[in-house]
C-alpha cells in the first residue's frame, strides 16, 4: 500500500494550522505491564465510535523499525486475578495505565477501583489524577459530587459510558453514581483537554471522562459484598455472570446493589437500589451486539449549602433541622432529592471486511428528578405569574400564610443513536460517523400543602395548592424540547514505520431547542435557539524510541447555554416580576493546544503543557427560587488558561506502586463583566474554581494476600467570585485501604476483608462551589456606579468515614 497522505487528511491539515486535534499513536509493549484490558481510543469496549482500535495482539506488536521494548519483570505477582478484577498489573496502584493517544490523558483501573470505598463513584475515583479536582458533601462519595478539570467547570466536562453521555441533557451535570455501581466499573479515562472527536456530547469543552463497564466475564461465577461503617452503612452487593452459554458466544451479567446510611451532616437518610446488566453475543472476528441495562433509585436528604460568614461562625454544626414546625421551611422533610433512572443501551459492531467495520449504538435514556424545598405562600397577596391572586384559600395557615413543599419534577426522555464506519487501507484509516439525540422534558414548579404536623398528602401532582378557579397553582411551566445532529470525519496516517502519527478530523454540531411556557406574563410564549459550530482538530506524535513519545495536539470545542433556565422565565409565589429572567447566552467556544512527552519503562513519566482560549465562557452557578435550587449561568466573557500538569508511576516492584501528580494552573478572566448599566473591572482577575496548584500522592502494596493504599491530596486556594474578593482556602485530604485477600476457601474465590477509612483526621473543610458571584462585596464600577455584592454558597466537607467491606466471588 501506497504511505502517502490521503486527500481529505492533507485538506484538513492545511485548513486547520492554527488549532489541533488528539490522534493515537500505538506503542509497543510488554503484556505483562499492561493494563488489564488494551485502552481503546474511546476507552470503553464496545462503543458505537470506536477509534480505530487493533485487537490485542496487534495491539502488542511493535511498529515496523521499532523494535519491541525489552521487559523487565518487576511485578512479583503480575497476571494475579481476584474475585473483584485486580491484577496488580497497572502502575502507580491502578492510577497510571499506559496511553498512546496524542492528547493528555490519564486512566485508573480495577487495580486502584476495586481498593476504594464501595460506595463511591466514578469522579470520586479521579480525584488523585492531575488537573482532576472534586467537590463532595460527605466522605462516603454517595451525594452529587462536583468536580472540575484544569479550572474548567463539571458542566464543561464531557461524560461517557458505553457508548452514551452520562451529562444531564441540559444542566450538563454528570450523574454517575446513578448509572453503573463502582464494583462493576473496569476503569475510568480522563482526557484532562482534547476532547474525542467521536465522543458523543456536545459540551467537552474542559475535556472528557470516559466510564467503562466491567462487562460479562468468560467463566460462570460471581461475586458478593457486604459493607457496613460510619453513619449506619449498609451495603449489599451481588452479581453473577453467566459465562459463554454453551457454545453460542452469547455471555451476560447481572448485578444488584441496596445502600441504606443516615446522612453525614444533620439529620436525614440516604437511600439508592441500583441494577446493572449486560448480555452481549460475539461472532465471526469482531463482530457483536449487547444489551446494556441499567436502573437506579436514589433519595435523600439535601445539605445546606453555607456563606463563608455562616461557615465561620457554625461550621459543619449549620444543617437543615431535624424538627418541623409551621413557618420552618429549613426542616430536613421538606429538603429532599429524588432521581430515578432507567437505561437501554444496545451496541452493534459489524466487521463487513477485513478493512472495514460499522459501529452502530441506538440507546434509550428515562430520568425522572424531583427536587424539593420549602416555601411560605400568603393565602393573599401572592402571585400566579404577573397576576395577583385574591385568595388562594390555603389550608393550615398561621397569621394567613402556609408553609408548602416545593416540588420540581424534571422528566426527561432521550432517544440516541450513536453510528461510525471505519475503514483501514494500509497505513491511513479513515472514520465518518453520526450521532443524534432528541430529548423531551417537562420541568414545572408546583406546591403541596404542609399540615401542622409536617404531613405532606403528596408530592406527585396530587393534592396540590390550586387556584380560585381549579387550576394547579405554579411559578414555572415548561415543555422543552431538543435535537442535536453531529456529523465527523477523522483520518489518521502512521508513517516512519509506525513511528510517525498524523491525525485530522473535522465534526460539524447542530443543535435546535424549542420550549413553551405557560405561566402569565412570561416575556415570550414560545423561545428557543439554534446553535451550529465546525470543529476541527488536528495532532501528532511521534515515537522517539519504544518507551519515550512526544506528542502535540490543537482542538476545538463547542458547548451550548447550560440549563432550562436560560430560555425560560421562574416567577415566585411573592412578586408579579420574574425571579430569574431569559438570557441570550452564546454557546461556549474553545481553543485548545497542548504539548507532551511520556516515557514508560519501570518509572513511568507523563508530561504536557497546555492552552486555552474561551470566548463566551459561562460560569454555572445556582440561584434558590422558592426553596428550589435552580441553575443560573454568569456570562463571563473571555478566559484563558494555561499551565503544566505531570505524573510519576512505579509499575509493581517488590508489591509496592507509588505515584505522584501534580499541576500549576494560571486563569485569568480577559473581559470585564457586564452588570446591570454598568462594567465590573474583572480583566486579569484570577478566574474562579481554578486553584494555582494542586497535587496528590499514593502509595499501593498489594502481595496478593495483603494489600493496602494510602492516598493524600492538596488543593490550593479557589476564588469563589469573579472579582476575586471571596475565597475558599487551600484544603488536604488523606485516605487509607487496608486488607487481606485468601486463594481460596470451600465454594468462595479469594474470599477478602477491606476496611477504608476516608479524611483520615476527620478535617472540617469546604470542598467546592453550589453557588458563584460576580462580586461578594459592593464594588464601584468602571462607569462610577456601585455594585452591589452577593455572597457565593458553598459546599462543606469533612468527618472521617470508615467502611468495612467483606466480599468473596463464587
Amino acid at each position: 500500500m501506497s504511505c502517502s497522505p490521503s486527500p481529505l487528511l492533507a485538506l484538513l491539515l492545511v485548513s486547520t494550522t492554527l488549532i489541533s486535534v488528539t490522534a493515537q499513536a500505538r506503542v509497543p509493549y510488554d503484556s505483562r505491564h499492561a493494563p488489564p484490558h488494551p485502552v481503546s481510543r474511546h476507552a470503553t469496549p464496545a462503543t458505537a465510535a470506536p477509534a480505530k482500535a487493533t485487537t490485542p495482539a496487534a495491539a502488542h506488536k511493535p511498529p515496523a523499525g521499532i523494535q519491541a521494548a525489552r521487559g523487565e519483570d518487576v511485578s512479583v505477582i503480575g497476571g494475579m486475578r481476584t474475585a473483584n478484577g485486580v491484577t496488580n498489573t497497572t502502575p502507580g496502584g491502578g492510577l497510571m495505565a499506559r496511553q498512546t493517544l496524542a492528547r493528555s490523558q490519564s486512566t485508573v483501573t480495577r487495580d486502584f477501583i476495586a481498593k476504594q470505598a464501595p460506595t463511591g463513584n466514578a469522579i470520586a475515583m479521579i480525584s488523585a489524577l492531575p488537573g482532576v479536582i472534586s467537590a463532595s458533601t460527605d466522605p462516603l462519595g454517595q451525594s452529587n459530587t462536583a468536580m472540575s478539570i484544569r479550572g474548567l467547570q463539571q458542566a464543561e466536562i464531557g461524560f461517557v459510558y458505553e457508548g452514551i453521555p452520562l451529562n444531564d441533557s441540559i444542566n450538563y451535570t454528570p450523574y454517575t453514581q446513578a448509572m453503573v455501581d463502582t464494583d462493576n466499573i473496569q476503569s475510568v479515562t480522563v482526557a484532562q483537554g482534547a476532547p474525542d472527536i467521536g465522543a458523543p456530547v456536545y459540551n467537552d469543552v474542559g475535556g472528557l471522562v470516559t466510564v467503562a463497564l466491567r462487562g460479562p466475564q468468560d467463566h460462570r461465577g460471581g461475586m458478593v459484598d457486604f459493607s457496613f461503617g460510619s453513619k449506619s452503612l449498609q451495603r449489599e452487593y451481588i452479581r453473577y455472570d453467566t459465562g459463554e452459554i454453551g457454545h453460542s458466544g452469547v455471555k451476560a451479567f447481572a448485578s444488584f446493589s441496596s445502600t441504606t446510611n443516615d446522612q453525614w451532616r444533620g439529620s436525614g437518610v440516604f437511600k439508592k437500589y441500583h441494577v446493572d446488566s449486560k448480555l452481549i453475543k460475539n461472532w465471526g472476528e469482531g463482530s457483536s451486539a449487547g444489551l446494556t441495562f441499567s436502573y437506579d433509585n436514589w433519595q435523600q436528604g439535601n445539605y445546606r449549602p453555607v456563606t463563608l460568614t455562616q461557615w465561620e461562625q457554625y461550621g459543619t454544626s449549620f444543617n437543615y433541622t431535624k424538627e418541623y414546625f409551621p413557618g420552618n421551611t429549613n426542616w430536613i422533610g421538606l429538603q429532599q432529592y429524588q432521581r430515578r433512572s432507567t437505561v437501554l443501551i444496545a451496541p452493534i459492531k459489524l466487521k463487513l471486511s477485513r478493512s472495514t467495520t460499522l459501529d452502530i449504538t441506538p440507546a434509550y435514556m428515562n430520568y425522572s428528578e424531583f427536587y424539593f424545598g420549602g416555601v411560605n405562600i400568603k393565602n393573599q397577596g401572592s402571585y400566579f405569574g404577573n397576576q395577583a391572586i385574591p385568595d388562594l384559600n390555603l389550608p393550615y395557615q398561621t397569621n394567613g400564610v402556609m408553609t408548602a413543599s416545593s416540588i420540581n419534577p424534571v422528566p426527561q426522555k432521550t432517544g440516541f443513536l450513536n453510528a461510525a464506519l471505519t475503514w483501514k487501507a494500509g497505513t491511513n484509516t479513515f472514520r465518518a460517523g453520526y450521532i443524534y439525540s432528541y430529548i423531551a422534558l417537562e420541568e414545572p414548579i408546583y406546591y403541596a400543602p404542609v399540615g401542622y404536623d409536617g404531613g405532606i398528602a403528596n408530592r406527585y401532582s396530587k393534592y396540590m395548592v390550586t387556584l380560585p378557579d381549579g387550576r394547579e397553582y405554579r411559578t414555572l411551566d415548561m415543555n422543552f424540547k431538543h435535537q442535536m445532529n453531529e456529523i465527523f470525519i477523522d483520518d489518521e496516517l502512521k508513517l516512519l514505520g509506525g513511528r510517525l502519527t498524523l491525525d485530522a478530523g473535522l465534526r460539524y454540531l447542530m443543535i435546535t431547542r424549542w420550549a413553551t411556557n405557560l405561566i402569565p406574563g412570561v416575556t415570550h410564549y414560545n423561545v428557543g435557539g439554534s446553535y451550529s459550530q465546525p470543529l476541527p482538530q488536528v495532532s501528532a506524535s511521534y515515537q522517539i524510541t519504544p518507551n519515550d513519545q512526544i506528542y502535540i495536539d490543537g482542538t476545538t470545542s463547542y458547548r451550548a447555554p447550560a440549563s432550562v433556565q436560560v430560555y425560560g422565565e421562574v416567577f415566585s409565589t411573592s412578586s408579579p416580576n420574574p425571579a430569574s429572567k431569559q438570557s441570550s447566552l452564546k454557546g461556549e467556544y474553545a481553543i485548545g493546544e497542548e504539548i507532551g512527552y511520556r516515557h514508560y519503562s519501570t518509572v513511568n513519566v507523563a508530561l504536557s503543557l497546555f492552552n486555552y482560549n474561551i470566548t463566551n465562557n459561562q460560569i454555572t452557578s445556582s440561584q434558590y427560587i422558592n426553596g428550589i435550587p435552580l441553575p443560573s449561568p454568569i456570562e463571563a466573557g473571555g478566559k484563558t488558561s494555561r499551565g503544566a500538569q505531570g505524573e510519576i508511576g512505579l509499575r509493581p516492584w517488590h508489591h509496592w506502586s507509588p505515584y505522584v501528580s501534580a499541576q500549576y494552573l494560571h486563569a485569568t478572566t480577559d473581559n470585564n463583566i457586564i452588570k446591570g448599566n454598568d462594567l465590573l473591572p474583572t480583566r486579569g482577575k484570577r478566574a474562579v474554581q481554578s486553584p494555582e496548584f494542586s497535587a496528590a500522592v499514593g502509595i499501593s502494596y498489594d502481595d496478593g494476600s495483603v494489600f493496602g493504599n494510602f492516598a493524600f491530596n492538596y488543593v490550593s486556594s479557589q476564588y469563589s467570585t469573579i472579582m476575586n474578593d471571596e475565597k475558599i482556602p487551600g484544603y488536604e485530604t488523606a485516605n487509607i485501604t487496608l486488607g487481606y485477600r485468601m486463594r481460596k476457601l470451600w465454594f468462595a474465590e479469594h474470599p477478602q476483608f477491606q476496611l477504608n477509612v476516608v479524611n483520615i483526621g476527620a478535617k472540617n473543610y469546604l470542598s467546592g462551589f453550589q453557588s458563584i458571584s460576580t462580586n461578594a462585596q459592593p464594588t464601584q464600577g468602571i462607569r462610577g456606579t456601585t455594585i452591589a455584592g452577593s455572597s457565593p454558597l458553598y459546599l462543606s466537607a469533612g468527618g472521617v468515614a470508615a467502611i468495612a467491606s467483606l466480599s468473596t466471588g463464587f
